[in-house]
């Protein structure tokens, strides 16, 4: 999300940089402004003319995480046109490399345009456990993985195609994005390229674009479909 958030600053675009859900409160500490809010209006009114914001809802100090903001106000932003760009956290993975959602997740606002599901090709031949990926027992339900058995780049393909897998959530008409992050082994590169081709071969339950790369030290895109 502050990659995206850089490079549309970087090429002259107006950001939100806000959550449905919570973000980590170190993640909102840099060279960008960053408050809370109650309301779309008091969102426009405090970031004033700055090129990118970081706005919340509130800060619980004692597990250091910011909560963001009912789905309904990031969609009265949107409709506001004060920002070029409004990059939102709908899901997360309590810094897992992968994950399954819940029944309540993601948090996707309406008016959304694309939604991008990242995911770990670090988490592949790890332990089915929860170590290693967020809800693990909702993966098997999704997945041909089992518990305690290393986790499979197959695995990645059926939690996308699944109706209540990575692309759960996605509005009709938004763009849907995969990008498979920390392709940082010859290994890790051939699942990526094996999960997209996977991918590509079913026309019932691709993804608009795929990716893969790293985000770290620097964004980086590989290859892609």
């Amino acid at each position: 999300m502050f990659a995206l958030a850089r490079e549309f600053v970087a090429a002259g675009k107006r950001v939100l940089v806000t959550t449905t859900t919570k973000i980590a409160t170190d993640e909102a500490t840099g060279p960008w402004p960053s408050f809370s809010a109650t309301s779309a209006a008091d969102i426009i009114s405090q970031a004033g003319t700055a090129p990118v914001v970081i706005a919340y809802h509130h800060e619980q100090p004692s597990d250091q995480r910011l909560f963001g903001f009912e789905p309904t106000i990031i969609d009265e932003v949107k409709r506001q046109g004060t920002f070029d760009r409004i990059l939102v956290e709908a899901d997360g993975s309590a810094r897992r490399p992968l994950k399954a959602p819940a029944t309540h997740e993601p948090v996707v606002p309406a008016t959304t345009d694309a939604v991008i599901a990242v995911a770990g090709l670090n988490g592949i031949d790890q332990p089915l456990t929860s170590e290693h990926l967020f809800r693990p027992e909702i993966w098997q339900s999704l997945t041909d993985d089992t518990a305690g058995q290393p986790i499979t780049a197959a695995a990645i393909v059926q939690a996308y195609q699944h109706p209540d897998g990575l692309a759960k959530g996605c509005p009709s008409g938004a763009a849907k994005i995969l990008y498979l992050n920390q392709a940082d082994t010859p290994e890790r590169l051939a699942a990526a390229r094996h999960i997209l081709q996977q991918l590509a071969s079913n026309t019932e339950r691709q993804p608009d674009r795929a990716a893969y790369g790293t985000l770290l030290p620097s964004p980086e895109i590989i290859g892609h479909i």
